[in-house]
């Protein structure tokens, strides 16, 4: 699904009520059956107990850690050599192989949104909220992006939330 609309027309504020992170004074959000908010009925369940991810528009990588190793906190428990193998393969997934070792102050813009995606697909979730990730790569390399989105949604059967000018 996607979000369009003019900037301040409340996609983000959308995409934050979805995770948990702003109560609407209404509002229902369900996610697989399961009731999350539901102001009429006094529901809300906390953005943890959510199990989504989220990838804004300002990355949120951590700065001292490499691509690889950003990834990697995402990753719950497991060998720190599983871990690595995991979170390479989700790198790959966004076409960031052969950056593994690259800080964020190295990467590109659009490389950054990248590892920021492949962070959030590391976690077990049950929806994946994207508010403008790959506003910073070039037309090409965003189309591409949003081939292997809809790839990654068919393969893990969750719903993603796409905030996007560009349809």
């Amino acid at each position: 699904m996607a979000l369009v609309g003019p900037s301040g027309s409340g996609k983000t504020t959308t995409l934050r009520a979805i995770a948990g992170h702003h109560r609407p004074r209404h509002g229902l959000v369900t996610c697989n059956g399961l009731t999350w908010l539901d102001t009429t009925a006094g529901i809300d369940i906390p953005a943890r107990r959510r199990h989504v991810g989220m990838v804004f528009q300002s990355y949120a990588l951590f700065p001292h850690l490499t691509a690889i190793e950003n990834v990697m906190e995402a990753l719950a428990g497991g060998a720190p050599v599983a871990r690595r193998r995991q979170a390479g393969e989700l790198l790959a997934r966004v076409h960031l192989t052969g950056l593994d070792d690259a800080k964020p102050a190295q990467l590109s813009g659009g490389q950054q949104q990248r590892v920021a995606v492949a962070r959030a697909l590391a976690r077990r979730l049950d929806a994946l909220l994207l508010d403008e990730p790959f506003s910073a790569v070039d037309r090409p390399t965003r189309i591409r992006l949003y081939g292997e989105l809809a790839e990654i949604r068919r393969q893990l059967s969750m719903p993603i939330i796409l905030v996007t000018h560009d349809i």
